[in-house]
């Protein structure tokens, strides 16, 4: 049994990608439209994204509390958050580790495995284990001097909100779902029924949000 917890306050919400990135995505000039709309549009498919993905993914503090029974052995401890960017404490049925031994742990920061230390079982023993970690990626910031300072969170990810912001804005003023629809005779309407296993998002958008996914229970 695993419990995730935010440690302190949970990551805010924010914009996946930039307001520079959708105008230009929409052709658009800085007199076409205001920064407010566009800012708009991408918190709405910034939600949509991480909705479809299950977790959060900026980041932020976590403690986990991992449980097993005295029986079980475990090559691995999973986290519930990733990527994992460091593990900051880990108790082990009440023992708190020292930095040296946190430090001398083995971990797979893209899916937030961690293993015994080398020097150690090879296995982990059922019991408590309790583990705060960093995890996420950052976004760009600009930093006291003025400066930009890259953030770490996936250009793919990036593109899926922007193609997820560009369909909102076509769609506006008109029903999202709807694909086609024709005034010749007695008329004919289709709309997209894949979308409510999308979120919303087009499926272009979702293909590439499939690969940071959290499905089922880790």
């Amino acid at each position: 049994m695993r419990q995730t917890i935010p440690v302190g306050s949970p990551a805010a919400p924010a914009l996946l990608a930039s307001v520079d990135e959708l105008r230009a995505a929409l052709n658009l000039s800085q007199s076409d439209s205001t920064d407010a709309q566009l800012s708009g549009l991408l918190q709405d498919a910034s939600d949509m994204a991480l909705r479809y993905i299950g977790r959060s993914i900026l980041d932020c503090a976590w403690r986990d509390t991992i449980t097993f029974e005295s029986s079980e052995k475990r090559l691995s401890l999973v986290l519930g958050r990733w990527p994992v960017t460091a593990i900051t404490a880990l108790s082990i049925n009440g023992h708190s580790l020292s930095d040296e031994g946190i430090a001398s742990i083995p971990l797979d920061p893209a899916s937030g495995l961690i293993f015994p230390p080398d020097d150690a079982a090879p296995l982990w023993s059922g019991g408590r284990y309790v583990v705060n970690y960093q995890a996420g990626w950052t976004l760009d910031k600009t930093d006291s001097a003025g400066v930009l300072v890259a953030g770490t969170l996936p250009a793919a990810i990036r593109r899926a909100v922007i193609i997820a912001a560009v369909a909102l804005w076509h769609a506006s003023g008109r029903d999202p779902l709807l694909k086609s629809e024709s005034e010749q005779g007695v008329g004919s309407t289709s709309w997209d029924t894949s979308a409510s296993a999308t979120g919303g998002m087009p499926q272009a958008a979702a293909d590439i949000l499939a690969a940071f996914r959290a499905v089922g229970v880790r």
